[in-house]
């Protein structure tokens, strides 16, 4: 807004009290939408725009009031609606063409995929997608995901990791690599873990090798030992792909371990500090914010070498902890 701009706007708002309570009940409206909407919600939206393909040309029926802005002078009161129309089938792509999504060491990703899949991929990751007219195809060579699978009975959405499929037709999950261990939380929906079969007999050999997974369930694998399935806080597991890392009773060691993942500059503690528990979240990729709240927490102290990682070592009992507000 320029200068006469903003004046204009505010002889508008006090020309009438019925004009400064109509300013506040839009503040009002969007101060809930930024408290109340999730950024998952968003995407949510997003994929189904996206599957929905082209709207025809006719006035789409009105879903959803979004909220309302005072825009202009003389009581004009601009209010603007989402129309969002449910996926078709039919709308979304069967076949695309093989593709490779790709993140650096220090770059998470959200991609939409041709049926309106969504994927994050975490650092270092590489996932490759193949999608025909019978399955929706991925194969997640390297690093993390998280898949929230838009829903086609008709087409299984499979990701192939290692020498085992995860099959999923709509639901939320987590697929891990890490050495030869692969790891899946299930968030929502339902999902089927098996080996893929490598030669005529395999299925025979492995024939109890299926695993259905619920709810609130991780399952990991590695080599040839059979998969071990143990119940987990799946949205904790997860909080990865929403910026933050959560711990809960856990070793300092392992918390900085996790964190260095996603650091520039990394955590360094010896093996004193690393043996101490605690529990807290954390913002990914802000080490030296988490070196500041750990010394609140623990009898430790925090410090930053010249080379930008954050050094805990621990507190003296003659020491005082370094406030940083």
């Amino acid at each position: 807004m320029s200068t006469e701009d903003e004046r204009a706007f505010e002889r508008w708002r006090a020309a009438s009290e019925s004009h400064a309570h109509a300013l506040e009940d839009v503040q009002a409206t969007w101060s809930r939408l930024d408290s109340t909407i999730e950024a998952h919600e968003l995407r949510s939206l997003r994929a189904a725009a996206l599957a929905a393909g082209p709207a025809p040309l006719r006035w789409p029926r009105l879903a959803a009031m979004a909220g309302a802005f005072v825009a202009g002078v003389g009581g004009a009161l601009l209010v603007w609606y989402i129309s969002v129309r449910a996926p078709e089938p039919a709308a979304v792509a069967a076949v695309s063409a093989p593709t490779r999504y790709v993140t650096a060491h220090n770059q998470r990703s959200t991609v939409t995929l041709p049926d309106g899949t969504l994927v994050t991929l975490n650092l270092d990751s590489v996932l490759d997608t193949h999608f025909t007219a019978a399955e929706r195809a991925v194969s997640l060579i390297r690093g993390q995901g998280f898949f929230e699978v838009a829903k086609n009975p008709a087409r299984p959405f499979i990701v192939s990791a290692f020498d085992r499929r995860i099959r999923a037709l709509g639901t939320k999950f987590d697929v891990r690599l890490d050495g030869d261990r692969m790891e899946v939380v299930l968030v929502e929906g339902r999902v089927r873990v098996d080996r893929r079969a490598s030669s005529p007999v395999d299925p025979f050999m492995h024939r109890h090798a299926a695993v259905d997974l619920a709810p609130g369930q991780r399952l990991v694998a590695a080599d040839d030992a059979a998969p071990a399935v143990t119940e987990t806080d799946a949205v904790r597991a997860t909080s990865w792909h929403e910026g933050w890392v959560v711990f809960e009773d856990q070793a300092l060691g392992d918390a900085i371990d996790e964190l260095n993942r996603y650091a520039d500059h990394p955590i360094v503690a010896d093996e004193a500090v690393r043996q101490l528990h605690f529990s807290g979240v954390f913002r990914i990729g802000e080490p030296g914010r988490f070196g500041a709240v750990i010394q609140e927490l623990l009898p430790v102290r925090a410090e930053s070498r010249t080379d930008g990682a954050t050094v805990l070592a621990l507190r003296l009992a003659s020491e005082r902890p370094t406030r940083t507000d």
